[in-house]
């Protein structure tokens, strides 16, 4: 529990996420957890109640390699859910640019972990990685591949397995209903330095809302990500990107939307996943995927080692910003960090 909580004071100390609990939260009563022993670079090793440590970084034990969960629906039985599920059909709601994305698939917490490499840990911290050192340089070209819509283990786990090999960072944008199912991939993420971002309590457009409703999603969500892990989320995503004066108005947290988006949701196609952002990047670019999809998380595994192999350090967003624009301002809506 020492380094847990010392990892919690960690991150927070760098200024990536709040480490307050909530109320009646106690980080004490996580019996099963995801712990990193020197609070540096490498995946997490999965620690059960007993205390027994897995041999393999970045896999719980008794998950079933690449197993995606679902719950079969109406006449459909366990195995032709899964079939559906890893085939990329999503069971949440489809969307369109008029359509809410309500996001209530409940898929239970299982595998799509791989073991990997060690990983970078958090900025300038000099901490050694699988023989390198994650130490962000302002002078080179940096991106934020952030990730909405999750959790959802089978491919977040996959990302943040890929991401380990080339001291890479992401910003998960989670849906605070989705959360309480799968508490293990958030301690996870906060574990190895990733960042977890508010995308609203159960997907709700906030231009619809009124002011007192869009607080309740902020709220909601950000009190679900911290009795799950203990780190309270610093930057809003709102759904779909939409807003107005009102939704600005009471959004006090920084804003951030995305200056590439993939339309992963939409295509569901890896290769055309990985052009949208290949063929466009550029330095201070925010990049818009999802964690739901199959599709998107083949996509990452090609988009993140050859954003390295052309000189981009993938970084949180909140690191991009103290580099960029010294930090993130409330009520700032940010698009990019582009110079």
């Amino acid at each position: 529990m020492k380094r847990w909580r010392a990892l919690l004071a960690a991150a927070a100390a760098a200024g990536i996420l709040a480490a307050e609990p909530a109320a009646g939260a106690e980080i004490s009563s996580i019996q099963n957890e995801w712990q990193n022993e020197n609070l540096g670079p490498g995946v997490a090793r999965w620690v059960d109640e007993n205390g027994n440590v897995s041999e393999q970084t970045g896999v719980r034990p008794g998950t079933e390699e690449g197993q995606l969960e679902v719950p079969a629906g109406p006449g459909q039985d366990v195995e032709e859910a899964r079939a559906a599920a890893e085939s990329g059909q999503s069971q949440d709601q489809t969307v369109t640019q008029d359509q809410n994305r309500t996001q209530e698939e409940t898929a239970e917490e299982t595998g799509g972990e791989q073991e990997t490499a060690a990983a970078g840990d958090q900025a300038g911290s000099g901490e050694q990685g699988n023989g390198t050192e994650r130490v962000i340089d302002p002078a080179r070209p940096m991106v934020a591949l952030t990730f909405d819509d999750g959790p959802q283990p089978a491919v977040g786990n996959r990302i943040m397995d890929c991401l380990a090999q080339y001291n890479g960072k992401a910003t998960f944008y989670v849906v605070g209903n989705r959360v309480p199912a799968h508490t293990a991939e958030l301690q996870r993420m906060a574990a190895e330095g990733h960042e977890i971002g508010n995308h609203s309590y159960s997907h709700k457009y906030f231009n619809t809302l009124s002011t007192a409703q869009i607080r309740q999603e902020v709220d909601r969500c950000a009190d679900a990500v911290q009795a799950a892990c203990g780190v309270r989320p610093v930057t809003v995503r709102l759904p779909g990107g939409n807003k107005n004066a009102a939704v600005l108005a009471a959004v006090q947290e920084p804003i951030v939307l995305w200056s590439i988006d993939t339309l992963d949701w939409k295509t569901k196609s890896a290769p055309k996943t990985v052009s949208a952002v290949l063929d466009q990047v550029k330095d201070g670019d925010i990049i818009l995927m999802h964690e739901l999809y199959q599709s998107s998380g083949d996509a990452a595994l090609q988009i993140i080692p050859e954003l390295h192999s052309r000189g981009y350090q993938m970084v949180t967003v909140s690191e991009m910003a103290q580099y960029r624009r010294g930090g993130l301002q409330n009520g700032q809506v940010y698009y990019s960090m582009r110079p």
